[in-house]
């Protein structure tokens, strides 16, 4: 077969992929961007607040302080589907921002390894209060998105239905400190593991306000 008909073969396979896509591009507010998969569901106000009171009530029991989490807001909470599966994406923005970027774009293999140590320990503080254990550290990777600095911890935990493998990427701007946490269950990871690449990958910050 003639190499432009294949080249041919290939862009219109292309175009029909993307015209066929089954992710959406959700603009949220404070200037957030990212890809979702439009099967999946939003959470509503009740399981919000659920996840929300589990959530404080994990961090007080750990010993963890969270007095300065003073202007957190949620962007975005959508789980997989079907309910039977597990992946997840949360968005949480909070104000005012702590802007640490030069202390991010400065620090140390060393200062790099505290941190590591210090999230491990509170970690495992957090996991075990909500039952769950934290059965491997991945470590945390300093990177740019957007033009911001980002912190990306991963982390291996254990669930009632298997492993979850968890990423929690943190971005630093002028006006917000913004969260994204990412996960989905281990056993299901030839499902999710690319989708919840791609949603990373995706994720746009644009400047806010």
């Amino acid at each position: 077969m003639p190499k432009k008909i294949i080249i041919l073969a290939l862009l219109l396979f292309a175009a029909q992929a993307q015209a066929a896509s089954h992710f959406v591009k959700v603009s949220l507010p404070r200037g957030v961007q990212l890809e979702v998969p439009k099967s999946w569901r939003l959470l509503g106000n009740d399981e919000q607040q659920l996840i929300g009171t589990s959530a404080e009530a994990a961090l007080d029991l750990s010993g963890v302080d969270i007095s300065d989490e003073t202007g957190e807001v949620n962007l975005l909470a959508a789980n997989s589907m079907p309910r039977s599966t597990y992946a997840s994406v949360r968005v949480d923005s909070t104000t005012p921002a702590s802007d640490p970027s030069s202390d991010i774009t400065e620090l140390s293999k060393s200062d790099l390894k505290s941190l590591e140590a210090y999230m491990q320990q509170m970690l495992s503080k957090v996991v075990a209060t909500q039952g769950n254990s934290l059965k491997n550290f991945f470590g945390i990777n300093r990177k740019d998105i957007s033009g911001y600095p980002a912190l990306i911890t991963s982390f291996r935990r254990s669930g009632p239905k298997g492993p979850v493998i968890v990423y929690i990427v943190q971005i630093f701007t002028s006006s917000q400190d913004l969260r994204i946490n990412l996960a989905y269950r281990e056993p299901e990871q030839a499902l999710w593991k690319p989708v919840i690449g791609k949603m990373y990958n995706s994720i746009q910050i644009s400047r806010w306000p």
